[in-house]
């Protein structure tokens, strides 16, 4: 455990604070997106609104500079690792909220659906190359 924690740290250290912000921003943003889909029934507040679509801009950000020079993020493996842990946490959202019955149709629940398809498509793209 310690060696994976020493290896995150690296890849955090190698961006710049604003890409450290925009990652925090980001699970924070996934984590109230998550949660509204179980505990918010309405889902279309500017609130909701804005967040999801903020969560977007990063996630989108961090996984488009796989296919454009970002002198900001040089870490494909902090990319990775980003990418890996959204999908994790968008495919049990998608699991639970098939299993308890909750709606999927409801915005929040489309935009995790989104989120893991673009973390999935940026995670088989980095498994064509070498690290």
């Amino acid at each position: 455990m310690k060696k994976y924690y020493c290896c995150i740290k690296e890849y955090v250290s190698s961006v710049n604070m604003a890409v450290k912000a925009l990652i925090i921003i980001g699970f924070v943003a996934l984590t109230e997106t998550t949660l509204s889909i179980f505990f918010d029934s309405n889902q279309n507040s500017p609130t909701d609104v804005a967040i999801r679509s903020i969560m977007s801009s990063i996630f989108g950000f961090i996984f488009g500079a796989q296919t454009t020079e970002n002198i900001n993020i040089t870490s494909k493996k902090l990319q990775t690792l980003i990418a890996s842990i959204v999908a994790i946490i968008c495919l049990l959202s998608s699991v639970a909220v098939h299993w308890l019955s909750s709606n999927q149709y409801g915005a929040s629940a489309v935009e995790i659906r989104n989120l893991l398809f673009a973390s999935v498509g940026f995670l088989l793209s980095r498994a064509k190359s070498v690290d």
